[in-house]
């Protein structure tokens, strides 16, 4: 199978030193949220879990390639109980292909498996199509086929069946409306979230952390 060559950034290499400064006082963590730029721009504190040690280990432009290759030092270094994850989108606007990105997330899961790590996985979020909204930008859409987006999500929906550490949150159909396309009112710029959207997400996704984390005790 063809292997996806994934290219360092500056942005991913600064993120990546960070988290290494950080792990040197870190022993443990509860709960680490890994991906692309919709993990780093979420808010952890907007989530209201207090009692948990909960890090944000996403970076901007990621690619399921990206996590897998740094999943050692940037998640599995904090020891944590449960990941919330999300990647993919941007594989999808580089032309990957589905089976690439499909085989990155599986062995991204049988890692945590075999640390029994709880993964929360979510679906990609579509990107927005409305361009007569002046803050989107076409670049996103552009390059985001809606069909190929819900072909990948297809394969990441199978891992639930397959793994029993994989939790999935359908974020496609929490975001998407009648045209399949994230609503303008919802991103900042077609493909991010206004902190007020990342809502729409809390509220699916709190309840199941607190269950996962019960389930750890």
């Amino acid at each position: 199978m063809e292997k996806v060559i994934f290219q360092l950034y500056k942005h991913f290499i600064d993120r990546m030193n960070e988290f290494y400064k950080e792990n040197e006082n870190v022993k443990e963590s509860d709960i680490v949220f890994v991906g692309d730029s919709i993990i780093e721009m979420l808010d952890i504190k907007q989530l209201g879990l207090v009692d948990y040690k909960i890090y944000n280990r996403g970076i901007i432009s990621d690619k399921s390639a990206g996590v897998l290759m740094s999943l050692d030092d940037r998640v599995l270094a904090l020891k944590p109980k449960v990941v919330v994850m999300l990647i993919g989108s941007n594989d999808i606007c580089d032309g990957y292909l589905i089976k690439q990105i499909k085989q990155n997330i599986e062995d991204i899961i049988l890692k945590l498996r075999k640390e029994n790590i709880e993964l929360v996985l979510f679906t990609c979020l579509p990107p927005c199509y409305d361009y007569s909204a002046s803050h989107v930008d076409p670049i996103y859409g552009n390059c985001r086929d809606i069909l190929r987006m819900q072909g990948l999500n297809k394969e990441i929906i199978s891992f639930e069946k397959q793994y029993d550490n994989v939790n999935i949150i359908d974020a496609f159909n929490i975001y998407a409306n009648k045209d399949l396309s994230l609503d303008s009112k919802d991103t900042l710029d077609g493909v991010h979230l206004t902190p007020v959207a990342y809502n729409k997400l809390f509220k699916e996704l709190k309840p199941l952390l607190i269950k996962l984390m019960k389930g750890k005790k």
